[in-house]
């Protein structure tokens, strides 16, 4: 039975959620039937670029890494006022089920689209924590990183093309002021 918390802080339906103002998130997204994983270069950009594409419009990206059977990145919903007096209420923030949402929608239909298929790419239901600060943010970005490495696809992180180890920390030009939030 789900459960909710009168403002919605809180939330259960398979999996507990909770948001706070302000918060930075770890999700991950799978793949709904693992017949139909990622297979094909094209099918990750895809993903890749969504992922990217709401950047500084909905949350800020910290980190992804996008597997033959789910994604996972972490990242925080902006708020949708410039007024200080709003940032303590997660309402007015951007939704991160909204967000998700559209990622997975646009992602499924694009990838449906080209391969020629119907139904649910994704599971409806995303896996989602707080990071607790600083030094959380650091360990689950080095844990997304290191996921195609557990997964033995590749000896060390920077091998895997579709990691952010490979696009907003590899240090080229066109990442420079990915970073710089204002």
């Amino acid at each position: 039975m789900p459960f909710v918390t009168r403002d919605g802080a809180h939330y259960r339906r398979d999996l507990p959620h909770y948001r706070i103002p302000g918060g930075t998130y770890h999700v991950r997204f799978s793949i709904a039937d693992p017949a139909r994983k990622l297979t094909d270069e094209w099918m990750y950009q895809i993903i890749e670029e969504e992922l990217m594409r709401a950047h500084k419009r909905g949350y800020l990206l910290f980190a992804y890494v996008i597997m033959s059977t789910h994604t996972h990145a972490v990242c925080q919903p902006l708020p949708l006022s410039k007024c200080p007096l709003d940032w303590g209420d997660y309402r007015k923030y951007f939704s991160l089920e909204t967000l998700l949402g559209r990622i997975k929608g646009r992602t499924a239909r694009f990838i449906n689209q080209r391969a020629v298929r119907f139904g649910s790419l994704w599971r409806e239901e995303s896996f989602d924590r707080v990071v607790q600060g600083e030094r959380d943010l650091a360990e689950v970005i080095e844990y997304i990183h290191n996921n195609p490495v557990r997964w033995k696809l590749v000896e060390r992180a920077e091998e895997y093309r579709w990691s952010s180890i490979n696009t907003i920390y590899s240090g080229r030009e066109e990442y420079r002021e990915w970073f710089d939030w204002t």
